[in-house]
């Protein structure tokens, strides 16, 4: 695998700017200024396995993914799973009808991004297993990230990445586990007592303007909802590389309704909120080094 090009280097005091100022910097310098030709785009393909062996192996670069609030990946460190993706600015809006608190608060706007990729490609017949990074800038303070998956072994040979729902927490989902997962779920157990789970208190704590909740209130689980007009998105695109069809993908284009576990009365999902496209995508060196933190829960953590 080729050495990917490193992000061009965050701005001194990038945190403390304004979540707006944030987005745009990182749409034109990260995303736009590295977007890849035709040509350069480098084929669908992962870290060698001696590489991830030695980055999942240690302690202190798993604690580093738990830890770490730059947007940006470490210099010289490769991304082992979800090596390629695509990225577009988005809009986090919740809805009048959100109990919550912080991002997940009622009629709550956050400006962020959302990367899009598959944990490794699709070779052979190899499940597909999509996944989505959510990076959500906040005035004056540290990205909020996310990651979810709709699965954990994938689906099958299914490569529309819009068939199914994502989550974060993934401990009710399939328990048989294909080589690749069960690789990362054996080294993160090193760290965590849930690696398919992450939490989602941040998202509750602080407002987009950074305003910080004195009593976060909080969901049991965030479910994304792919809406109903993206699903069409991968018709007849079969065996297609999978940033193609989202290249095409218009501004303004709802991707995701969010459900929260737990809120209505009855216990079922209730629908709190959207995430809609406010650019393209783009498949760029940038939008490949951009890094998600894994945010783990106090008490799952080991270390």
């Amino acid at each position: 695998m080729a050495d990917l090009p490193e992000a061009p280097e965050l701005p001194s005091g990038f945190q403390r700017w304004a979540g707006l100022a944030k987005q745009q910097w990182i749409r034109e310098h990260v995303i736009e200024a590295t977007e890849y030709t035709p040509v350069e785009r480098p084929d669908l393909e992962m870290a060698a396995p001696w590489t991830m062996a030695s980055i999942a192996a240690s302690t202190s670069a798993l604690v580093r993914t738990l830890e770490r609030t730059s947007d940006t990946m470490e210099p010289g460190r490769p991304k082992i799973i979800h090596t390629h993706g695509v990225v577009a600015m988005i809009e986090f809006a919740m809805n009048d009808e959100s109990p919550f608190t912080g991002v997940l608060g009622p009629n709550q706007r956050t400006h962020g991004l959302v990367r899009m990729s598959l944990a490794v490609p699709p070779k052979g017949k190899g499940s597909i297993t999509p996944g989505m990074g959510l990076k959500l800038f906040i005035d004056g303070a540290a990205s909020l990230d996310l990651l979810a998956m709709n699965h954990t072994v994938g689906q099958g040979r299914d490569f529309n990445l819009f068939s199914n729902t994502f989550t974060h927490d993934l401990r009710n989902e399939h328990e048989e586990l294909r080589p690749p997962q069960k690789l990362m779920s054996f080294f993160f157990k090193r760290v965590t007592t849930q690696p398919r789970r992450l939490t989602i208190d941040h998202l509750a704590a602080v407002e987009p303007d950074g305003t910080e909740v004195d009593r976060p209130v909080v969901p049991e689980r965030l479910v994304f909802r792919p809406h109903r007009d993206v699903r069409r998105v991968f018709h007849d695109k079969q065996g297609h590389d999978f940033r193609d069809p989202l290249l095409g993908v218009d501004t303004s284009t709802c991707l995701w309704t969010i459900e929260a576990v737990g809120a209505a009365a009855d216990g079922g999902p209730l629908t709190i909120g959207t995430i809609t496209t406010t650019s393209r995508f783009r498949a760029s060196s940038g939008g490949d080094r951009l890094f998600f933190r894994h945010h783990v829960a106090p008490e799952d953590r080991l270390v």
